[in-house]
This record gives structure tokens, sequence and C-alpha cells, in this order.
């Protein structure tokens, strides 16, 4: 057996986080893959972002080899668990929880090969159910990650360096919502207003409010959705006019920004929509 090459390195992209790579992922070998990699003398690191698969240069045609025709397409499977305490509200999510996950795999030939695409995919799907363990669907997983072994390279490190390992990407959008300024105690200052200092972003005029116990307060809403980031760029001020011709008054020189947390869902020009509460107290 010769030295140990690197055969796939999969990354996880997150726009939330800030140096752009996921957290907290765990990847849990599904159906044969564990037992075809053994025997392939494989080895996968994992480091909560990043996916990686060592071994020797034939080990890419002992995967090939190892098949049954028996067992349909032969593909390396995983179970992709998300720990990170700020995963699940700040990653926009598109199945349906948690009758659904996310199915990731190669996308069409037309398209770019490097990335991988994620689909929604309910639990009860034959291809789904066959990789699930029994208390799976008790507690579904984030993703199953799909690599048909016909996607890689034909040919192993051995006669055709340059094409390992294998680079492949996941991106993963942080989660946009509405961002609401929820303003506690007392604000006699006339016309509130959140001003965006780069000028993209309008906000509604202050509006009395209360929360679900009933504490009254003031709520600015942004008009659009705006990104969740774990150090967000967005520079916001809360202002006061005195008078129509009269300059602004700063009162709040910059505003925190939305978190991954304190979401809650409000009906907004007849939609529901999810709602980041940011509180500011006086």
């Amino acid at each position: 057996m010769g030295p140990y090459l690197p055969l796939l390195r999969i990354d996880v992209e997150h726009g939330y986080y800030a140096d752009g790579r996921c957290r907290g992922l765990r990847f849990v070998p599904a159906g044969t893959t564990a037992e075809r990699l053994r025997r392939a003398d494989a080895l996968v690191r994992a480091d909560g972002g990043t996916l990686l698969v060592h071994g020797p240069a034939e080990a890419i045609e002992r995967l090939r080899a190892d098949t049954d025709p028996d067992d349909g397409e032969a593909a390396l499977d995983w179970l992709v668990h998300a720990t990170d305490d700020d995963f699940a509200c700040g990653t926009e999510d598109p199945a349906d929880r948690p009758r659904e996950l996310l199915w990731v795999a190669p996308g069409a030939p037309s398209t770019d090969d490097a990335t991988l695409v994620a689909t929604p995919k309910a639990l009860d799907a034959p291809e789904v159910t066959a990789l699930l363990a029994p208390g799976d669907r008790w507690l579904p997983p984030f993703a199953l990650l799909h690599l048909p072994l016909p996607s890689l390279p034909a040919h192993g490190p051995a006669d055709n360096a340059a094409a390992w390992p294998v680079q492949l990407r996941w991106p993963l959008a942080p989660r946009a919502t509405v961002w609401k300024y929820c303003l506690f105690g007392d604000w006699p200052e006339p016309a509130l207003a959140v001003v965006d200092l780069a000028g993209e972003t309008e906000f509604s005029a202050p509006a009395p409010d209360r929360l679900d116990n009933g504490t009254p307060m003031l709520a600015i809403r942004s008009r659009v959705r705006l990104p969740l980031a774990q150090r967000s760029p967005r520079r916001f001020q809360l202002r006061s006019r005195p008078d129509g011709a009269g300059s602004p008054k700063v009162l709040i020189r910059r505003l925190p920004t939305a978190a991954a947390q304190l979401l809650a869902r409000e009906t907004i020009d007849g939609q529901p929509t999810i709602v980041s509460e940011i509180h500011v107290h006086r």
C-alpha cells in the first residue's frame, strides 16, 4: 500500500458566519458508506465545516469495483447533523421540517460541477428511507449528502494526480428576516426613525405594539428582509427630527443588529413572515 493521498474535499460555506465557513456539522456515514470506505482503506476526517477523504492511490478503483448490481447506484452517503447553537435560526432552510430534509448531491452536468445542489426531499422518499436508521425519523438530520461514485474522476491519483483531490462546495445561505426594532421605555422625541447610513434599507414609521406578555413598545420594521450575520456590517442609527426643517438628532449612533435568536412569526401585507426582534431599552 502506498502513501495516503487526499481524494475528496467538501467545504460547506455559510454566509452567516464571519469567515464564511460553516460550524458544527457532524457527518455520519449512512447505508454501506462506512463499509465501502473501510474496504478501500480510505479514512474520513471532518472539522464541522469540511469533510475530507484520504486513501491510497488505488482507493477509487477499489470503490468502483466494490459494487453490487442489485444495490442500484453506487454512492457515498452521509447524514449531516447541525450542532452549532446559531445554525437553526441563522440558516435559510427551504425544507418543510420535520417532514423533509435537504438532499445534497451533484447538480446536472451542465451546471457548475464543483457546486453541490441542495433540494428538499421527503423523509418517506424511498432513496431517503433506505439510508435512515430507525432513530433518524424521530430526530431527522439536517441533510443527506449523496455522492454517486460515477461523479468522481474515472482514474485515481496514480494515473491523473492533477485531478485530485476532488474539491466540492456546498453553499448555505443565511436566513433573511424582517428586522423589528422594539423600543422600550419613554421615547418622547418627535419623528423617530431608523436610518441606514448606507442608504440601502428603508424602515417603517414607529407604531405602538406589545410583546406577547403585554409589555408596550414602539416597533420599527425594515421594509425588506435582511440577512442575519454573526458580525453584520450594517450600520443603522436611531434619529429624531424636531420639525420639518430642523436637522435630525442622532439618538443612538449605532443600533444593535439582529442575532440568530428572538425570531417571531408575524403577518405582514397578508403574508406570514419571520421577524427578528431587536430590543432597545431606554
